[in-house]
């Protein structure tokens, strides 16, 4: 049940009441409706709704603006008042209604005393491209933070996104941790194009824990607003300490009033069940006890946490005699959290030896982990007591339970983690044992994903890598020095992790690892050569794809020349050696039948069939395609397994085509695969191009563009683009037609073949005819000189001009 406003939708019985009456709706309006309330996190283009409400049916989008109205007159909204469905002018629509049970809600549940500055906060958001949460540890910004994004979540059409950066210790580390927050490509040898991708998007972004990495932010955040000075992007960051940006604004976040301090201890103090105690406290004494503790929420929840194993007298008491409680100093890092430092201490000093130990290795994680990684790390001679203990821990507000997961994960707040650590590093031997431990178990989960993704079970091995990236790196960070053997196995591990959705950050680790290490022998560091491999092919730079996968073509390691000429099959199909993909594609379905891999069978039918249907023989290549397992392959093979099925109809000109290319975008939708999804969605625009729907085709190619630049997926980002060439001409831009053509027929850009390059020739010689000479010289001199990267941006804005 969906409740806003004075309306009531009811899925299950496909009533909408308003005002408690029915309303009436027709099947597909409610559907829409549906569609848009489910997706209320994001903007749903046009073409989303059309493939959600009517399936794989050709309708027109007069159709949908229809039900689109019928929708909004039904919950009382219309095209001027779009206070339940806003209409977002090139991209789609969005529900931005508030839900009475939205997360707004849940994010400020249990935030007391905090109401005023959560209205003010976002309103300051509007107007203002940063505000800076500043206070002492302890004070709240975090869990402010995140109400803030939830209210202001539906203003934008990205979305809000929160990134954490208390997992992190080094400046370098800034840039690739919020690119992969805001699922923003990062190539460290062309940083800007990151930053101004980010800068693009209609988002707020909360940065969360700056102070240790305020120079790195504010440099980072300083060039990205600039960037954005015209843009909606917004950023709430919090930290101890301002950033020091002339677009800052600071909002101080102060400890809580007398009254609201009282008020979260009796709460927190009711959770802990045994509640009565306190109650019959006198009030002065609570407020005595509380301005020990500096009125800061988590000490306060510190402390009441302990009332469900003591009295009031006894945490009294024990606070009172326990090590003195200094003010917070909210300038001087050196000093920070030193109240929590001394609570936490004091917290500590009644654990068992065997729960003190513990309690410093796990100041080994970066992140949320679950008990199960903590068994293996922390030894599992003590596996039986483990998640006992994590409880324990997270009962005494030491640690954090996440349960936004499967299974519960535990998180160390980093001022806690801080304390944790020092007497982990006060046993040098012990501390390098159990960093080796963990770099050692994280090896082995990176191999588990890498099989995992390559399954059926794909998208819980890609949910395992999301939750664990944060140890990924640390491992690998620690590995490079202490044990590089350990770090080439996480890198080998994430080669098809990285490679299959344009991540860059392990390529950043292979490279430094390369770096530190240059006279390694090939084959021990060979996981990190092919995953930069993999990166410059997706980048378009063959040669140098060519000569990082040179030695592995000849390993004797079966699974590294696998991953090798699957690399060498795709630079093949980029440079138009059709003859050899079909070769390389012939040995590979070898390999992965020796070495029982679905993954590689399922790609060398997919590239050998691309290679026959791009030579011109599709029926060949349907019958290729019937090497692909789609039983035990993944998902994303499989996604890409059906675009390829569908550009083999395409070029026979079977109208199923189309219903190819939207299953293969259901399929990676399902596996959260956007590469696939942007790809089959550039196909699909070609056949609505072929049906005469050419605004159509260039609304879906707009919205590819932008994922290819969000993504750094410029390989697949070319044939786009001569594909738009031909649509612009056809709805009479041909300056725009011909800057495109020109840009991407230069020596600058891969080589165009068969019969892409046929039509692209043929379109540019009728453009360049109706333009005539001189229009045509302004055209070249327009062209001259851009890349990949410029001409996506030139189509991105002439299509937009379009739209208007």
């Amino acid at each position: 049940m969906f409740r806003f406003a004075d309306c009531e939708v009811d899925p299950a019985s496909r009533e909408l009441r308003r005002g408690g009456t029915v309303v009436h709706l027709e099947p597909q309006a409610f559907d829409l409706l549906i569609q848009l309330i489910e997706h209320r996190d994001r903007v749903v283009t046009k073409h989303d709704l059309l493939d959600g409400v009517w399936g794989h049916r050709f309708v027109s989008e007069a159709n949908l603006t229809t039900r689109v109205k019928e929708a909004r007159r039904a919950v009382g909204d219309d095209g001027s008042r779009q206070h339940t469905i806003k209409t977002v002018h090139g991209h789609g629509y969005r529900f931005v209604a508030r839900l009475h049970d939205s997360s707004v809600a849940e994010a400020a549940a249990g935030l007391i005393g905090r109401d005023g500055p959560i209205g003010s906060i976002a309103e300051r958001l509007r107007n203002m491209p940063l505000v800076t949460l500043v206070g002492p540890g302890g004070v709240g910004k975090s869990s402010l933070a995140r109400a803030v994004a939830a209210e202001c979540a539906p203003r934008f059409v990205d979305g809000a996104h929160f990134v954490e950066l208390a997992n992190i210790d080094a400046p370098e580390h800034v840039l690739p941790t919020i690119a992969r927050a805001l699922d923003v490509v990062l190539d460290t040898d062309r940083p800007d194009q990151a930053v101004r991708a980010m800068a693009n998007l209609d988002a707020l972004v909360v940065v969360d824990n700056c102070e240790h990495l305020v120079d790195a932010v504010g440099e980072l955040l300083d060039r990205m607003l600039t960037v954005a000075a015209w843009n909606r992007i917004r950023v709430l960051a919090t930290s101890q300490v301002r950033l020091g940006l002339s677009i800052e604004r600071v909002q101080r976040v102060e400890p809580l009033s007398t009254d609201d301090a009282v008020a979260l201890f009796h709460a927190r103090a009711a959770d802990a069940h045994d509640a009565g105690s306190e109650h019959t406290v006198d009030r002065a004494r609570v407020e005595r006890l509380l301005s020990t503790l500096d009125h800061l929420p988590l000490t306060i929840e510190m402390a009441a946490a302990r009332l469900g194993s003591m009295t009031f007298d006894e945490l009294e008491a024990a606070i009172d005699e326990g090590p003195h409680l200094l003010q917070v100093s909210h300038r001087s890092p050196t000093r920070r959290h030193r109240s929590i430092e001394s609570l936490v201490e004091w917290s500590a000093a009644m654990f068992a030896p065997d729960e003190r130990r513990m309690f410093a290795e796990l100041s080994v994680f970066a992140g949320a982990v679950s008990a199960a990684d903590v068994a293996e790390v922390v030894g599992s001679a003590r596996s039986p007591q483990v998640q006992f203990t994590l409880g324990a821990l997270a009962d005494r507000s030491l640690l954090t339970a996440v349960t936004d997961g499967a299974s519960t994960r535990y998180r160390m707040l980093s001022t806690v983690r801080a304390v944790a650590g020092r007497w982990l590093d006060d046993d040098p031997g012990s501390a390098a044992q159990i960093r080796g431990r963990h770099a050692t178990h994280f090896a082995e989960v990176s191999r588990a994903i890498d099989a995992a993704i390559r399954t059926p079970d794909e998208v819980k091995g890609r949910r395992r890598l999301d939750a664990v990236v944060d140890e990924l790196r640390a491992a690998h960070q620690w590995a490079q020095t202490h044990a590089p053997e350990i770090a080439a196995q996480i890198t080998g591990a994430l080669h098809l992790a990285s490679y299959s959705t344009f991540w860059f950050e392990p390529v950043q680790w292979a490279r430094t690892l390369l770096a530190q290490h240059p006279s390694a022998q090939l084959d021990e560091l060979m996981g990190a050569r092919l995953i930069v491999a993999g990166w410059a092919a997706n980048q378009g730079d063959l040669q140098l794809a060519r000569s990082q996968i040179a030695g592995a073509l000849e390993s004797d390691d079966l699974r590294s020349r696998a991953a090798a000429i699957e690399i060498l099959s795709d630079i093949d199909l980029y440079d138009g050696d059709l003859d050899s993909v079909i070769a390389g594609t012939n040995e590979l379905r070898r390999l992965g039948m020796e070495l029982a891999d679905a993954h590689w069978r399922t790609i060398a039918a997919i590239n050998g069939a691309l290679a026959l249907t791009f030579a011109g023989r599709p029926r060949e290549a349907l019958d290729r395609l019937t090497d692909a397992d789609m039983t035990t392959s993944s998902p994303s093979d499989c996604a890409w397994a059906t675009y390829t099925r569908g550009e083999a109809l395409s070029q026979i000109g079977d109208a199923h085509a189309a219903d190819a290319y939207l299953a293969a975008i259901d399929l990676a939708r399902a596996a959260g695969n956007q590469i696939v999804v942007s790809v089959s969605r550039a196909s699909l625009a070609v056949e609505f191009a072929r049906a005469g729907e050419h605004r159509h085709a260039l609304d879906v190619f707009a919205e590819c563009l932008e994922a290819y630049t969000r993504h750094g997926n410029y390989v697949h980002a070319v044939t786009t683009l001569r594909n738009i060439v031909s649509v612009l001409a056809a709805v009479g831009d041909d300056h725009g037609a011909a800057v495109i053509g020109l840009a991407t027929t230069s020596d600058q850009l891969r080589t165009s073949y068969g019969r892409e390059a046929e039509q692209l020739a043929d379109v540019l010689a009728a453009t360049a005819q109706r333009l005539g000479p001189a229009a045509l010289a302004d055209c070249r001199l327009a062209a001259d000189g851009l890349g990949v990267e410029a001409t996506t941006q030139f189509a991105a804005s002439r299509v937009a001009q379009l739209g208007h």
